[in-house]
């Protein structure tokens, strides 16, 4: 078993996610800040990945320190912002739950469900302390999670899917299962890829993530001295959550 985004998922990990609209995201995530009690010029990028939004948002004119645990995700955020000519980027390598950059932005953001790692109380506690203390007064706290009602009553179901790139085919495959004690879905993925001429190879990543339910992210935004602000379904952020919502857009005030 590799690690969580371990070196392989990594490697193929913009492939899988090609179809996501990630500008359209950093469209939604300007309209938040706009809405916001502050302008907004620096944004902490919490388990920024392989930089998609923090390049974006730096492209946009935003000065953004994007944080990640993988140093495999952040060589490809490096690359991507080098690429892009993102001058206003910085990616460093540490647990979001800990990580203490001696500085505070306008914004924190945390994308893709990324708080959904967080699967104990203490942990989600930590995380959103962090948040809290790396926002200036009157800052955004901006992520998404999954919605503990949508999960309750769509449920994970088992997933293909398939991607042709010029090395190669990938293959994931997906099945979850609930773990309702704790308020986790289990998600286990088995990655396969195919390249001409040469064996397949597989990884399997198994990814715990946690749901929530909105009077509990209430309680511990609260705790950390945040204030939930907006809890909408996700993308479509103009209606509240419902039980189709599986993602929810959080915003919280500090």
């Amino acid at each position: 078993m590799s690690s969580v985004f371990g070196a392989d998922y990594a490697d193929s990990y913009d492939a899988l996610y090609a179809d996501k609209d990630y500008r359209a995201e950093c469209d939604l995530l300007e309209e938040v800040f706009r809405r916001g009690r502050h302008q907004v010029r620096t944004v902490l990028d919490m388990g920024s990945g392989t930089g998609r939004h923090s390049v974006e948002l730096a492209c946009r004119g935003y000065d953004v320190v994007g944080v990640d645990l993988s140093e495999g995700m952040l060589e490809r955020a490096r690359r991507r912002a080098v690429e892009r000519g993102a001058t206003g980027t910085d990616f460093r390598l540490g647990d979001i739950a800990t990580i203490d950059l001696d500085r505070r932005f306008d914004a924190v953001t945390s994308m893709f469900a990324v708080v959904g790692y967080q699967i104990t109380d203490a942990a989600l506690r930590a995380t959103f302390a962090n948040a809290r203390r790396h926002l200036e007064p009157g800052g955004l706290f901006v992520f998404d999670v999954w919605y503990g009602p949508a999960v309750l009553h769509l449920g994970p179901s088992e997933r293909v899917k398939v991607v042709r790139t010029d090395a190669g085919e990938i293959e994931r495959k997906a099945v979850g299962t609930i773990e309702p004690a704790g308020n986790v879905c289990s998600i286990r993925y088995e990655l396969t890829r195919r390249r001409p001429g040469t064996p397949a190879a597989t990884i399997h990543e198994t990814h715990r993530m946690r749901y929530f339910f909105q009077d509990e992210l209430r309680g511990h935004l609260a705790e950390a001295g945040l204030e939930l602000q907006t809890i909408a379904a996700f993308p479509d952020v103009e209606n509240p959550p419902s039980v189709e919502s599986w993602n929810v857009l959080v915003v919280a005030g500090g």
